[in-house]
This record gives structure tokens, C-alpha cells and sequence, in this order.
């Protein structure tokens, strides 16, 4: 006798390159067809990762690829509402603003009987309006999953959401699909230093480029910096004004960032908030030695001093002094990296963190 499979609309913004549209496309992509029926959609649009979605060959329904800058708000909720409405799914599964919002109050009045949310940062930089918002709704929604403490302390805080329904599940890293990419060849004539994320203020390259004109050797070094973002042309400046221009590369946005770890010697991130830190999760499996901000969000992936080092965030010359004694001290940043390994191993790879989601899944429609 056939057990029912259990329907799940998962709903977010795009699908651009991101930590969270990442742990969307790895948990549609494991999450046991057996047991359930996935669809995915998305409020504001595609992505250059829609073709990777598409390939999942899961339904996938795609709104507001023509952006109205006022009705836009209205028109999701409808859509969203008319959506729920067919598929009758058994859950709602949102994540990020416009997604939760308005999938939120849609699978609410369409009465889906499970409304979840992930929440995927600590959002320190958050308007009042939206933070007015995401409280109001977050009224409608049966369970949060924070990615991690700092976020569940950052959303019991500012959302005021019951701690009998938050739970901590951190986003994902797939382990073997990191493991079998071809690694690159190290570089014999100079240590590589690299850091991954968006050129934003919060990723605080501005203090990695300071860190890196201090080091003693540098001139026998080349730090690359990979992503895109609104602070790129400010970041070029000042790599000119501290003299290391040419030591310094921007490689943009790239799709081959575990070939990208495997030839660095060295992983700063040397961010001044997170929910997580994806890119240390990558770093750690790519056994890169690490150095990240002592920040929430980080220390539930890294133990200072022996799966990486810590440093307090914006300070320059502490992550000076630690890139100097990782690059000097090879057996202690071999130890380091294999605690870091076996740690995102076993407590983050996408078979790990799946198969949470689907025991949550399966507890609340028992519940239900």
C-alpha cells in the first residue's frame, strides 16, 4: 500500500548566484522524490542559475520576471494565492524577504495547512518597514529554521517568534561534489590568499586589503578576491593607494571555486557579520587553512585555534599577524584543516542537512 507523498512548494526571491538560492537548489536536489513531490517558485524573477534549476526537472513556476515597482507587491501575493490554491500543497516552504512576505500571507489565505521559513541572515542593515513586516507575518508561519545560533538568537530577538518554533538547521555543503572536482596545482613561486563573497561592506574586504599591505611577505604572495559588488571600483582604489595593485586580483563571480581553493595556500573571510559563512563551509572541505572574523555565525563552524583562527572583526593587524603565522606554520595549519574537515563533514554536508529537513517534514505533518 502506497503512502501518500507529501507536496512542497518551495518559494524564494531569484534565482542568482547565492548562499541561499545554493541550499534551495542542494535540498530540491536530494530531498527523497519517494517520499515527496517538490515544486519550485520564485516572486521577482529568474537568474543565472535558472537553467540548473530547470534541469532538476521539478515544476517550476517563475513570477515577476517584468518588475512593477508598486503593484509588484500586490501581484505576487496574487499570483502566489491563485498558485496555492491549484497545487494545494501540504507545505510552504519560504526564504528571504519578498518570498517570505508575500508566500506567507498567499499560502495563508489559501490555507495550506504548513507554513515554514528559513532564515538565512542576521539582517543588521533591515529597514524598519521591512523588519515591521517580516514580524507581522512571521505570525502566519508553523516553524523558522535558523541556519545557525546567531540567527536564531537575531530572530527570537528582533521577530519575537516563540522558541518552541525556531530550530537550527544549518545551509548545506556537498561534500562529495567538492571532493571530486579536479584540484589545481599549487602555485611553487608564491602563496595564494583567497577570499569569497560579494563586495559589500558586511564581507569587509576593505579590512582583508589593509591585513594584506602589512604582511612581511607579501611580495611573495597574491591575494584574489572573488565576487562582485557595489564596492569593486572602491576596492581597486584602494589596493592603488596601498601600493599592492599588483599583487591583488579580482576574479569576479566564478563557478569553479573549488579549483580556486585547492591552489590557495591560505582562506581569510574576513567578514563583520554572517548567518553563516557558505564559504568557509567550502574552504574547510577544500582543506584550505582558515581565518575568519570572531563573529556569530562563524563560530559554529570554526574553534579558534584549532579548526582555524579568529580574529575580531575590522581589526587589520590581528588578521596580519595571523595570515603571517599560518603561512609560517605549516604543521599547525595542517592540523587545523583536518579539524576544520571532519567537523562541516560531519555536521554540514547536504546528506546531513537534508535528511533533518525531511525528518522535520514528515514531524510536522504528523503534528498536523
Amino acid at each position: 500500500m502506497s503512502t501518500k507523498k507529501i507536496k512542497i512548494c518551495f518559494v524564494t526571491n531569484a534565482l542568482d548566484v547565492g548562499g541561499a538560492e545554493k541550499f534551495f537548489y542542494d535540498l530540491l536536489k536530494h530531498i527523497d522524490k519517494e517520499k515527496f513531490l517538490p515544486s519550485l517558485v520564485t516572486v521577482i524573477g529568474g537568474g543565472k542559475l535558472e537553467k540548473d534549476f530547470n534541469a532538476l526537472n521539478i515544476p517550476t513556476y517563475i513570477f515577476g520576471r517584468k518588475r512593477l515597482r508598486y503593484l509588484g507587491g500586490i501581484i505576487q501575493f496574487l499570483q502566489l494565492w491563485d498558485l496555492f490554491e491549484r497545487l494545494k500543497p501540504d507545505i510552504v516552504h519560504t526564504q528571504l524577504f519578498a518570498a517570505d512576505l508575500w508566500a506567507r500571507l498567499a499560502a495563508w489565505c489559501a490555507r495550506v495547512p504548513i507554513i515554514i521559513t528559513t532564515e538565512q541572515n542576521v539582517n543588521v542593515d533591515q529597514s524598519d518597514l521591512r523588519e515591521f513586516l517580516k514580524k507581522l507575518t512571521y505570525k502566519l508561519a508553523d516553524k523558522t529554521i535558523a541556519i545557525s545560533t546567531a540567527v536564531k538568537k537575531y530572530a527570537i530577538k528582533r521577530y519575537k517568534i516563540p522558541e518552541n518554533k525556531i530550530i537550527i538547521i544549518p545551509n548545506d555543503v556537498d561534500v562529495d561534489a567538492l571532493q571530486n572536482k579536479e584540484p589545481a596545482p599549487k602555485d611553487p613561486t608564491k602563496k595564494i590568499i583567497i577570499t569569497v563573497g560579494r563586495l559589500v561592506e558586511q564581507k569587509g574586504q576593505k579590512y582583508l586589503l589593509a591585513a594584506f599591505a602589512l604582511l612581511p611577505q607579501k611580495n611573495d604572495c597574491e591575494l584574489w578576491i572573488v565576487g562582485e559588488g557595489i564596492l569593486k571600483s572602491e576596492l581597486i582604489n584602494e589596493t592603488k593607494k596601498l601600493g599592492i595593485e599588483n599583487q591583488v586580483k579580482f576574479l569576479g563571480i566564478r563557478h569553479d571555486i573549488a579549483n580556486l581553493l585547492s591552489a590557495a595556500d591560505l582562506f581569510v573571510f574576513p567578514s563583520l557579520w554572517e548567518g553563516l559563512g557558505i564559504a568557509v563551509l567550502e574552504a574547510a572541505i577544500a582543506k584550505v587553512p582558515i581565518i575568519a572574523s570572531n563573529i556569530d555565525g562563524i563560530v559554529d563552524i570554526i574553534k579558534n585555534n584549532e579548526s582555524g583562527i579568529l580574529v575580531p572583526p575590522k581589526d587589520s593587524h590581528a588578521l596580519a599577524q595571523a595570515m603571517e603565522y599560518l603561512l609560517n606554520n605549516n604543521l599547525e595549519a595542517e592540523t587545523m584543516t583536518e579539524n576544520a574537515y571532519s567537523h562541516v563533514k560531519n555536521n554540514f554536508d547536504v546528506k546531513v542537512v537534508v535528511k533533518k529537513y525531511e525528518e522535520m517534514y514528515e514531524e510536522l505533518i504528523k503534528q498536523k
